[in-house]
């Protein structure tokens, strides 16, 4: 699994955020002035690019590692 932040896109990263936030993709969409069909495909290629199964685990890492506060 990565351990940098770095490996993510500044568009993945502010999904990222609003995720951690507790917005759901339709609400990041409308917020991020993005489809909801793009905001999934940011969740699905942030696990690809970190390594993890889930939302729930990128989240945990983001949190764990003080990248989202």
């Amino acid at each position: 699994m990565v351990k940098e932040i770095n490996v993510l896109s500044k568009s993945e990263l502010k999904v990222l955020v609003l995720i951690c936030n507790g917005y759901t993709s339709e609400a990041i969409g409308l917020k991020l002035n993005i489809t909801k069909n793009t905001v999934q495909t940011h969740r699905r290629n942030m696990l690809r690019k970190t390594g993890f199964n889930n939302t729930q685990q990128l989240v945990g890492w983001a949190v764990r590692e003080e990248f989202i506060k």
